[in-house]
Order: structure tokens, then sequence, then C-alpha cells
């Protein structure tokens, strides 16, 4: 039977369910827990166990003091919940919390979707794992690699297996170094994470995803630490590309429309240069009226071409794709 997990201060739950630790069992369910190393080293996930009975199920180093152990502080990243449980432990309220981190991770598999987009899978070690918030993006490559920054397409819900949408750009090197030199097993460095594209958990407004092409990758981590949560926010997600064979991951979408009842997706065939893409006309593809804009939460991610097509207003958030100017190397 799972176990509830109530954090304090915030009065957030989620549940645990086996040997799964306490960070693990957090994680999974959305939440931004505070930690380091996650592998029992660090002591940043120190936390206080305010009621109920836990369980050892990991050997950490780090040494806790008697006085912090009398005041029942334990390692979330080395403990699991026996019975229900009322956690005092810190959690990340924005992007600046989020410490910069350099990680030299292996790459677990490249998948061609088609000439312009490849997925990349990179796994960190055990004892290094990336913190981050969905939607935020990292720069790959140096270590005599060349360099680019890309946004993270997975959910921080697991944090070792880091996933990337990659365009085929001309003339970049990171490109050709994807497309036509990585190998499973090559090393590669993250450094990061950085930026703002990220979900307002304050907010109980609807949610509108808006994506060009690439921009699906900061989408989708956005879309899936949000089913993370198991909130009940209604989504709607637009995915423009130039053809329905730009779609890279149609069916990941479809799949999520299949499953949650309060997700509509809708697939788009147009061209950010044709000056039809605006804040009006992606109004009326959601069948919103602008009177009930306050009612909505937008997050927009693509080129230039295309964020500079809507309006800046203050409930929407915006990324351009890639997030940053690559170095070429």
């Amino acid at each position: 039977m799972p176990r509830n997990i109530k954090i304090l201060p915030s009065g957030r739950n989620f549940p645990s369910e086996g040997k799964l630790t306490l960070l693990e069992a957090g994680l999974h369910s959305g939440l931004a827990l505070g930690y380091g190393c996650s592998n029992g080293n660090c002591g940043e996930c120190l936390a206080k166990i305010v009621s109920g009975e836990v369980q050892q199920v990991r050997h950490h180093d780090y040494m806790i003091s008697e006085e912090a152990r009398k005041t029942g502080h334990v390692l979330m990243c080395c403990n699991s919940a026996v019975t229900d449980i009322i956690l005092e432990a810190l959690e990340a309220q924005s992007s600046k919390e989020i410490p910069r981190q350099h990680i030299t991770a292996k790459v677990r598999t490249i998948v061609f979707v088609n000439d312009d987009v490849a997925l990349l899978h990179l796994k960190t070690p055990r004892t290094q794992r990336l913190r981050f918030l969905a939607g935020q993006y990292v720069r790959l490559g140096g270590a005599g690699l060349p360099e680019a920054t890309h946004s993270i397409s997975s959910c921080p819900c697991d944090d070792m297996n880091l996933h990337f949408q990659i365009p085929g750009f001309k003339d970049d090197a990171f490109s050709d170094l994807v497309f036509n030199h990585l190998k499973k097993g090559n090393p590669i460095d993250i450094d990061g994470p950085e930026g703002d594209f990220v979900f307002n958990e304050g907010s109980n407004r609807s949610l509108v995803f808006v994506a060009w092409h690439t921009g699906f990758a900061p989408v989708r981590s956005l879309i899936e630490h949000v089913m993370a949560l198991e909130e009940a926010h209604r989504m709607q997600l637009i995915w423009m590309t130039h053809s329905a064979k730009d779609r890279y991951q149609d069916n990941l979408c479809r799949s999520w429309q299949d499953a949650f009842e309060n997700f509509h997706y809708l697939p788009v065939d147009t061209d950010p240069g044709d000056g039809t893409i605006n804040t009006a006309s992606t109004l009326k593809l959601l069948d919103i009226k602008p009177a009930d804009l306050g009612n909505y939460d937008f997050y927009i991610a693509g080129n230039e071409t295309f964020i500079n097509a809507y309006e800046q207003r203050a409930q929407w958030r915006f990324t351009t794709i890639p997030p940053a100017p690559a170095k070429k190397g």
C-alpha cells in the first residue's frame, strides 16, 4: 500500500511505494526537492522527520551530527517510508534556486527520426545526476568537442536519463558532431541548467503550450512535469511544423490525448515566415476569446521568427530554439 508523504512548509503531498527513497518518490511526483549527489555523500538532501517512521535502505558516507539525529534528521536519498510521513524539506521555488552543475555524461542512444532531427539520450553517472526544472536548457559539449545550447526534453522526475531533440542545422559544428560522429558510450559534458521557461506552479489557470518544430523539446518536458504532479490542469498543445512528417513525436502527443481527459492536442501545418501565425490566429485555433485570456497561461517555444509573431503578455512565457547562441568548435 502506498504511503503518503507530506512536505512542510509547502503542504504538498506525494505517494511512496516499495523501497523507493523519499527523494526518488518526490522526484517521480514532480517535486523540486533539494538535493545534490543523490548518493549519500553530500548531505544536501538532509530533512527532518516530523512524524512517521522511515527505514534506511542505502549506505551513506555523509556524517549526520548527533544533534541532527536526535531531532529526526535523515538523508532523503537513503531512506524510504515505512508509514505515512510528515517531512520538513527544502523545495526549489524558482530557477534561481537550482545550482549550476558540471557533469560528464555518456551517450546512451541516438535516434535519427528524420533528416532534420536526432533524439539524443544521455545518461549521467549514478553519483552525479542533473538537478533541473522542466523547460530549462544546458550547454552540451566542451572538453575538445563543439559546444551548443539545447533544451532538455525529458522530465526532472528522471534526473539520470536526459533527452534532447537536436535539429540538424547546416554549418553547425555540434549538429555535425551528433549526426555524423557521436557514438554510443561517448562522453559529453553538460553545463547548466539555465532558463526561466519553467512551470508557474502557483497558478491554477488552464495551460496552453505552443511549439514550433524542435520547440517541442522544452514543451514536452513541461507537459510531462505537469502530468507527474497529477494536478487537474486543463492542457492544450499546438505543435506547428511545415508538414506532418516533421512532427517526429506525433504518436506520443496522441497517446497523451487518449490517456488524459483534460489534454487536447492540435497538430498544425504552417510556415512561421508567411505572416499567418500570430496571437489572434492561435486564439482562433484554440477557440479562446481575447476577453478570456486571463484564464490561461501560455508557454510558447520556437525560433526567433516564431516567437516574435506573438504579443508579449505578463502570463505568457517564451523561449527561443536554440535557447542561446551556440559556440562553434
